[in-house]
């Protein structure tokens, strides 16, 4: 059974296809269900406040357009990506509120500071190992504020700045050094019943590995994690369902019995 918890439309910026292609595309590559987790960045990609990052009406237009082309090949639920919920944490839990089953709780940039996607394309945040370890630093440290906010079902891609850190020179930067403030971040999501993200997409790009890291994912499970969804993040039909196979081999390996899905942000557990 495959399930794709991490899918965008056109309602991202990044992204190329509609929400009833996606839906269409995921039904072809024999996906038995796909939750839309589309961006709501509550920071523009510069790290400006993003007033227009929740556009509730236009969101449930898409997936009931969705629903009436595709709803009979595949199950389809509907979540977001949100995106910098620390940043602005009553805006973010109004937000919350409104998503009906599954919400990603993702760090794209730090506060005040660009998207980590930025230092890769024309924007001088890599200039060394050392500016790329501070940056890890609060890296670690914003996961751990937005755990404690709460306003999410799993942390999204852990492990996100290393995909740019990496191609900038820096391929030897992991997260290991940070290991006690990610064992603290797994504790308060096992204590809060909330859950880890198994992001598939640097399997298809230079990072070359899931997010969070194969020794994260272990991590995950020795500190008593027990929720976890895996996604592609795909924002093209192509990938739609993309590593979905591997990201479930790696739970299994790493000690899990089950995956998750969510409805009205509540987990069903999926033998794997």
């Amino acid at each position: 059974m495959l399930c794709d918890y991490h899918i965008h439309s056109v309602y991202s910026d990044d992204a190329e296809n509609t929400m009833a292609e996606m839906a269409l595309a995921a039904a072809e590559a024999g996906l038995s269900e796909i939750c839309f987790t589309d961006h709501v960045d509550l920071d523009d990609i510069d790290g400006n406040p993003n007033p227009n990052a929740w556009r509730r009406e236009e969101y449930l237009a898409m997936y009931r357009s969705a629903l009436e082309k595709a709803g009979d090949r595949i199950k389809i639920k509907l979540g977001a990506e949100l995106g910098e919920a620390n940043h602005f944490p009553d805006e973010a839990k109004a937000i919350a509120a409104e998503v009906p089953d599954f919400i990603i709780g993702s760090t794209h940039n730090l506060k005040n500071t660009p998207d980590f996607y930025l230092g890769a394309h024309g924007t001088a945040l890599y200039t060394s190992k050392e500016a790329c370890a501070a940056l890890l630093d609060r890296y670690a440290d914003e996961l751990i504020e937005t755990a404690r906010l709460g306003a999410f079902d799993v942390i999204g891609h852990i492990g996100y700045p290393l995909r740019y850190i990496r191609v900038c020179g820096y391929p030897e930067l992991d997260l290991r050094p940070w290991e006690a403030r990610l064992r603290e971040l797994f504790t308060i999501l096992r204590d809060t019943g909330r859950g880890v993200e198994i992001n598939t997409s640097g399997l298809r790009g230079t990072l070359g590995e899931t997010m969070p890291a194969a020794w994260l994912v272990r991590l995950w499970h020795d500190c008593g994690g027990e929720v976890i969804t895996i996604g592609s993040d795909a924002h093209r039909v192509g990938d739609a369902g993309a590593g979905l196979a591997e990201g479930q081999r790696l739970a299994r390996d790493s000690g899990f019995e089950y995956f998750c899905t969510f409805s009205e942000h509540k987990p069903t557990f999926i033998k794997l």
